[in-house]
C-alpha cells in the first residue's frame, strides 16, 4: 500500500470546506480524491493539480481552463464543475463525483456492451457532445475512459475538457497534436483546424471498441496509429463484430469516414441515427409480416404433418402402375411446392413495399428481443423449477426403464414375474410425459420459432455475401499491397507521416500523447469509482 504524501497538507488546505476520504486515481494531469463537502453535505470528486505541475505556467494555465471550458457547460450528459480554488501551492476543482465506472474499464473487463445498451450509451455522449458544440467547445479527447457510466442510473457522462478547443479562432502559430492516438480524427492528427465532426470521428471509434472489444487501428507505437488513422481505411464493425444490427453498424462505420464531410454534420443528427438504428418501431409491412409469419406457424405446423404422411404414402404409389406415376409424381410437386409459393407471394409484397432483408432481419431481431424480455420477467432467466425437476423424472425414468431391460435381458425369467412389465411401461411413459412437458415448458419461456425464423432469414443470402466479401478482401489485399508499395517508393526512410513533420509545407506540429490521461485516473486503479 503506497502512502499518498500530499494528502495531509491537501487536507489542511481544504479544512474548513472538504473533508478527503481517499483517492480515486491518477491521471496524466491531475490527482483526483473523494472528498465531502461540508456545507452541502454531499460527496464531491477534487482534481488537484500536482504542486510540481502547478509551477508550470502553461500547465497551470491549461488546468484552470478545464475547469473554466466544464464550469460553462450545464447538461446531464456532462459532469458538472462546482468551484475552483487556489489555495496556498494547490490549484483544484470540486465537481460532482460519479459512482460507477468508466466505459473504457468496462469494456477490458467485461468485453463488448450488448448492441443496444452501446447505442444508448453513444446516443448520450452524442447529445452531450452536441450540447458542447453548439457553446463552441470542442472536446478533442473523446474516449471510453473519458466516458463515465453512473452506477445508479447506468447513464453516461462526458468528463475531461482539459485539451478542449474554445470559439473558432484560428492560429497561425506552430500547434501540438494533443490527444489519445487512438482515438483521434485524421484532420487532428494532421494539425489542421478541428470542428465538432472532429469529435465525431472520436466518438465512432468509441462506438467501434464497445461493441466490438476491438480499436479500429493499432500499432507497436503511437506514430504507426496516428499514421494508420491517416491513411488506412477503418475496417467494417460488421466485420469484427457481426451480432451489430446493421443500422447501428453502418452509423458507427459513417462516423469513421476520412473526410469530415461525409461523417454526420452534427452530434444531434448522429444522436438521431443512432436512436432510429435500433427504432424497435418497424415499418408496418416489415410488422405485417412478421405477424403473418407467427400467425402461419401453426398452419404451418399442420400443413407438415400433413406432408409427412401424405409425400411417403405418394412414393409408395410410385411404385405401381405406370399409368398413375405422372398423377403421383404432379401431387408430390403440388405438396411440396404449396409453402414456397407462399413464401414468395409475402416475400414479393414485403419487396413491392420498399423493404428488403435487413429490415426484415431487424424486425425480427427487435421482435425477438421484445419477446425474450416479456418471457425474462414472466418466467425468469433459465430454466424454471417445474422445468428443472420435469428434466430430472425424466432422466430418473429413463434410467429405470434402462435397468430393466438390462435386467430382462440377463434374466428372462423377470418377464413372467407380475409387475415388472407394468413397472416398464410405467417407466417409459412417464419418461416420454416428462420430456414432452419439459420440452413444451421450455418453448413457451424461449420462443424458439421466432428464433428459427430469425436464423432462417439472416441465413439466406449469406453464401452469396461470403463470396462478396471474399472478393471485397482480395481486393481490398490487392490495393493495400500496391499502396504499401507506392509509399515505400515514395518515401524510402522518411515513415508515414512525413507529411506532419515541420518543413514540408504542413502546419508545424507536434504530438502528446494523451493515453494515459484521464481526469479519473481510470486506467490507474482498479478500486476507484469513476469520477472525473
Amino acid at each position: 500500500m503506497t502512502v499518498d504524501l500530499l494528502l495531509p497538507d491537501l487536507q489542511r488546505a481544504l479544512a474548513g470546506r472538504y473533508v478527503l476520504e481517499r483517492r480515486l486515481g491518477r491521471g496524466g494531469m491531475g490527482v483526483v480524491y473523494l472528498a465531502r463537502e461540508l456545507r452541502l453535505d454531499r460527496r464531491v470528486a477534487i482534481k488537484l493539480l500536482p504542486p510540481e505541475r502547478a509551477i508550470q505556467p502553461m500547465a497551470r494555465e491549461r488546468f484552470l481552463r478545464e475547469a473554466r471550458t466544464a464550469a460553462q457547460l450545464s447538461h446531464p450528459g456532462i459532469v458538472p464543475i462546482f468551484a475552483v480554488h487556489e489555495v496556498s501551492d494547490f490549484v483544484y476543482f470540486a465537481m460532482a463525483y460519479v459512482d460507477g465506472d468508466t466505459l473504457g474499464r468496462r469494456v477490458r473487463q467485461r468485453g463488448p456492451v450488448p448492441y443496444d445498451t452501446a447505442a444508448r450509451l453513444l446516443e448520450e455522449v452524442a447529445r452531450a457532445l452536441a450540447y458542447a458544440h453548439d457553446r463552441g467547445v470542442v472536446h478533442r479527447d473523446v474516449k471510453p475512459d473519458n466516458i463515465l457510466l453512473d452506477l445508479a442510473t447506468g447513464r453516461a457522462l462526458v468528463s475531461d475538457f482539459g485539451i478542449a478547443r474554445v470559439g473558432s479562432g484560428i492560429t497561425t502559430e506552430p500547434q501540438r497534436v494533443v490527444g489519445t492516438a487512438e482515438f483521434m480524427s485524421p484532420e487532428q492528427v494532421l494539425g489542421e483546424r478541428v470542428d465538432p465532426r472532429s469529435d465525431l470521428y472520436s466518438l465512432g471509434v468509441v462506438g467501434f471498441f464497445a461493441l466490438s472489444g476491438e480499436l479500429p487501428f493499432v500499432g507497436p507505437d503511437d506514430m504507426t496509429v496516428l499514421a494508420r488513422q491517416v491513411h488506412d481505411p477503418p475496417p467494417p464493425l460488421a466485420s469484427v463484430a457481426p451480432g451489430v444490427p446493421p443500422r447501428l453498424a453502418e452509423t458507427i462505420d459513417r462516423c469513421l469516414a476520412k473526410d469530415p464531410g461525409a461523417r454526420f454534420p452534427n452530434g444531434e443528427a448522429l444522436a438521431v441515427a443512432l436512436a432510429a438504428a435500433l427504432d424497435r418501431r418497424a415499418a408496418v409491412a416489415v410488422r405485417a409480416f412478421v405477424t403473418e409469419a407467427r400467425h402461419l406457424s401453426t398452419s404451418a405446423l399442420l400443413y407438415g404433418a400433413f406432408a409427412a404422411v401424405a409425400l411417403p404414402l405418394l412414393a409408395v404409389r410410385l411404385l405401381g402402375p405406370d399409368e398413375s406415376r405422372s398423377a403421383v409424381v404432379a401431387a408430390a410437386v403440388a405438396i411440396a411446392a404449396v409453402p414456397l409459393v407462399i413464401m414468395v407471394a409475402r416475400v414479393r409484397r414485403l419487396r413491392k413495399a420498399g423493404y428488403g432483408r435487413e429490415e426484415l432481419i431487424d424486425a425480427l431481431r427487435a421482435d425477438l428481443s421484445h419477446r425474450r424480455e416479456e418471457l425474462a420477467f414472466l418466467y425468469g432467466e433459465g430454466p424454471s423449477r417445474l422445468e428443472r425437476a420435469l428434466r430430472r423424472l425424466c432422466y430418473a425414468s429413463v434410467a429405470t426403464a434402462g435397468g430393466i431391460v438390462l435386467a430382462l435381458e440377463r434374466l428372462p425369467g423377470l418377464a413372467g414375474v407380475v409387475g415388472v412389465p407394468t413397472l416398464l411401461g410405467v417407466a417409459m411413459a412417464t419418461a416420454l410425459l416428462a420430456a414432452v412437458v419439459a420440452r413444451a415448458r421450455t418453448e413457451h419461456r424461449t420462443d424458439p420459432k421466432a428464433e428459427r425464423r430469425l436464423r432462417f432469414w439472416s441465413g439466406t443470402g449469406r453464401a452469396g455475401r461470403l463470396t462478396r466479401a471474399s472478393r471485397r478482401a482480395a481486393s481490398a489485399s490487392i490495393s493495400s499491397v500496391l499502396q504499401n508499395a507506392n509509399r515505400t517508393s515514395r518515401r524510402p526512410s522518411s515513415g508515414r507521416l512525413k507529411k506532419l513533420e515541420p518543413g514540408t509545407g504542413a502546419t508545424p506540429i507536434s504530438f502528446v500523447s494523451h493515453k494515459a490521461n484521464s481526469s479519473s485516473g481510470s486506467s490507474e486503479t482498479a478500486e476507484q469509482s469513476a469520477s472525473t
